[in-house]
Parts: C-alpha cells; structure tokens; sequence
C-alpha cells in the first residue's frame, strides 16, 4: 500500500475519484431526504410549484429556505459570565440572608495643629474618636492611625487600605442573574 500512495499516478486517481463521490453528493438532488434535513410539512391541500414536490408529496426546503426558518436566539449567553449559582436550600421569603460586605477605609494623610490631631480617611478629615461608615478612629499618631471595626482593631498605616469583611443583613431576592 506504501508503495501506491507514494505513486503520483494512483494518488491523482484518488483525487479525483474523491472530487466526483464530493460533486455527485452535494450537485444532485437526494430522492429521500438525509437523516435530520429540514422537511417542511405540507399542511393545506393546495398544490406545491413545479420541481418542489419530492418522493413523499412533501415540499422540500431549498438551501436558503432551510437557512431562513433557522432558529436563532434573541440573547446570546455570554461565555466569560460567572454561573448563577442556585442553591437548592433557599431561603423562605420571610427570613433574612446575611450577606458579605467588604468595607474599605484608607488613610491618605495625618497633620497635627496645636494639641489637634487630624486624619484624612477616605476623602474625609476626621479626628480621633468619630466614626466613618463602620469604622472608629480609636487614636493617631504620625505614623498611622488605630481603627476600631466589628472584627476588631487594626493598625492603618499612612497610605494604606484597610479592608474588613462584615456580614449585613440583605434582601432574599438575588442582586443580579
């Protein structure tokens, strides 16, 4: 067999063998339709226009015809997009959900006037002692500042973030689907 397939001659023979078998099938028109070809159902009485009508008295679709009652849905599903994720145990509509909330506090600057000490937390100036969202500014220094949050407290460096996860109450219905 190697040597034949190594012959330029046999291989042209193939080639057009294979050419032919490829135009009779897709050049000539099949007497009963392929398995899963598109077949439209003829259901009034009325007769087909000459040339449609096949072996079953059924009109046959065209390649066009078969391509136009295609199907093609109005929202495309995204394939980047995370999957909803369903719980099998929701919750009942009454009862309450906790959900994670990332809270973020950053210290831009802190500057000391007289006996004064102020802090700018996220855009805010503040002193020791008030409160911003969930966070309490315990004392301060010129290096950085101590937080009081639910978790605990933390040290909050000049030009850092700090970000604490809490649980809130939330809603039982899904933010986004």
């Amino acid at each position: 067999m190697r040597k034949l397939l190594n012959s330029p001659w046999f291989v042209a023979v193939l080639a057009l063998a294979a050419l032919l078998f490829v135009g009779r099938a897709v050049f000539s028109t099949p007497s009963s339709p392929a398995p899963g070809a598109p077949v439209m159902e003829s259901t009034d009485e009325t007769p087909s226009p000459a040339g449609e009508d096949g072996a079953e008295g059924a009109p046959r679709l065209s390649l066009a015809g078969a391509l136009k009652t295609l199907v093609i849905p109005a929202a495309a599903r995204d394939p980047f997009a995370l999957p909803v994720r369903t719980d099998a145990a929701d919750p009942e509509p009454g009862s309450v959900v906790m959900v994670e909330v990332v809270d973020r506090l950053r210290l831009s600057a802190i500057w000391v006037q007289g006996p004064a000490v102020f802090l700018l937390l996220n855009g805010r100036i503040c002193q020791p002692g008030d409160t911003i969202d969930r966070f309490t500014v315990e004392t301060a220094a010129i290096d950085g500042a101590w937080i009081g949050h639910l978790g605990g407290r933390s040290f909050l460096p000049v030009g850092q973030e700090l970000a604490v996860p809490s649980f809130v109450p939330g809603s039982t219905t899904p933010l986004s689907k």
